[in-house]
C-alpha cells in the first residue's frame, strides 16, 4: 500500500519534472549539451625539452556513455581530436554512466535507445565494451593513454579491465609512467589513480638532467594535483584533468557550484600556480541530471611550448 502523502509527493515530483522537461527543450539546452567545443590551449613549459616544443596531446574525458551520451557525441569528439593530428591521445577516466533513476527515461529523455530499458547491472558490461571499442577506434604517432576515475570502480572495477584490455592500443595507467622519447630528450607521462575511490601514489623522482625531461601528470580528480602542489618541489611541470565537468550549471556569478572538487582553483580551464600549469577539462557528457547550462562540453588539444 502506498501512503496518500507518499503518492502526493510522487505525482508532485512527476509534474515537476514533466514541467522541467518542457522547459529544458523549450530553452535549447537539448542541443546545447552535444555542441562539443575545441579547446586549443598553448601550455608553456620553462624546462621543456627542444625536441618537445610543439608536441600536441589530445585530451578526452568524462564521456560518460549511456542513456544520455549518444554515440555520435563520442564519434564527433574523436574525429575533433583526430583533425588536429596530435603526437598523443590521454583519455581522463569516467567512461560511462549507468543510472539507476528510473524519472528520466520516463520521462523521456534518453538520448541512445541502445542502453534504455536496461537493468544498470545488465548494462554496465555494454557500456564499458561500447566505450573501449569506440576510443580504440584512432591511435595516434605515440599511442592512447588512460586513467581510471570514480566511475570505474563505482560500476564495476572487473568489466572495466576486462573491456580495456581487450583493446591493447590503450594502456591504463594506474600509479604507473611511460616515458616518450625523442633522440636523447624525454617526455614522462604520469597517470595517478583516482584520488576519490583509488590509491594514488607520490610521483617517482625525475632525474636531475638539464633540458633533457620534462614530466606531465594525468589524474581524472584535480585534488591529486591539488596534493602534490603542497610538496616542497612538486615534480611536474604540466598536469591535466576532469571530474568536475566544469560545473556542469553554472549560473549567473556562481560558475562551478556543483563541481565535485575540494581545491576550488581547479573547477575549469588553466591554472599558473608556483610555475606549474594545471587545465581542468570540462570534460563530454553529464551526470545528475541530462543537460548542461552555461557549460559546454569540450574536447581539449594542449600543445606544449618551451616558455
Amino acid at each position: 500500500m502506498v501512503s496518500r502523502r507518499a503518492f502526493l509527493a510522487g505525482a508532485g515530483l512527476a509534474l515537476g519534472g514533466a514541467a522541467l522537461a518542457s522547459s529544458y527543450r523549450e530553452m535549447g539546452l537539448d542541443a546545447s549539451a552535444g555542441q562539443i567545443r575545441e579547446e586549443v590551449v598553448t601550455v608553456p613549459i620553462p624546462n621543456l625539452p627542444a625536441a618537445f616544443d610543439g608536441y600536441t596531446i589530445g585530451f578526452f574525458t568524462d564521456i560518460h556513455l549511456g542513456i544520455w551520451v549518444p554515440t555520435e557525441w563520442v564519434v564527433s569528439g574523436l574525429d575533433r581530436i583526430r583533425a588536429h593530428k596530435p603526437d598523443l591521445l590521454v583519455l581522463g577516466g569516467d567512461y560511462i554512466l549507468a543510472t539507476e533513476n528510473p524519472l528520466w527515461p520516463m520521462l523521456g529523455w534518453v538520448r541512445n535507445p541502445r542502453y534504455a530499458g536496461m537493468d544498470v547491472s545488465d548494462s554496465i558490461p555494454f557500456l564499458f565494451a561500447d566505450a573501449a571499442e569506440l576510443l580504440s577506434t584512432y591511435r595516434p604517432r605515440d599511442g592512447v593513454v588512460a586513467v581510471i576515475g570514480n566511475h570505474e570502480r563505482w560500476n564495476s572495477i572487473d568489466l572495466f579491465w576486462k573491456a580495456f584490455n581487450s583493446h591493447p592500443g590503450i594502456r591504463v595507467l594506474v600509479n604507473e609512467e611511460i616515458s616518450i622519447v625523442r633522440g636523447e630528450q624525454q617526455l614522462l607521462v604520469f597517470g595517478s589513480d583516482d584520488f576519490l575511490t583509488g590509491i594514488p601514489r607520490e610521483l617517482p623522482a625525475v632525474p636531475q638532467v638539464p633540458k633533457r625531461i620534462c614530466r606531465v601528470v594525468v589524474s581524472h580528480n584535480p585534488d591529486y594535483v591539488s596534493a602534490l602542489l603542497r610538496e616542497e618541489t612538486p615534480a611536474f611541470s604540466f598536469a591535466m584533468c576532469g571530474h568536475t565537468h566544469g560545473g556542469q550549471i553554472c549560473l549567473p556569478g556562481m560558475t562551478g557550484l556543483a563541481a565535485p572538487v575540494n581545491d576550488r582553483r581547479f573547477v575549469s580551464g588553466m591554472v599558473e600556480v608556483s610555475g606549474k600549469q594545471v587545465y581542468t577539462s570540462r570534460g563530454l557528457g553529464v551526470v545528475g541530471v541530462p543537460f548542461r547550462l552555461n557549460c559546454p562540453p569540450e574536447v581539449t588539444i594542449f600543445r606544449l611550448q618551451t616558455a
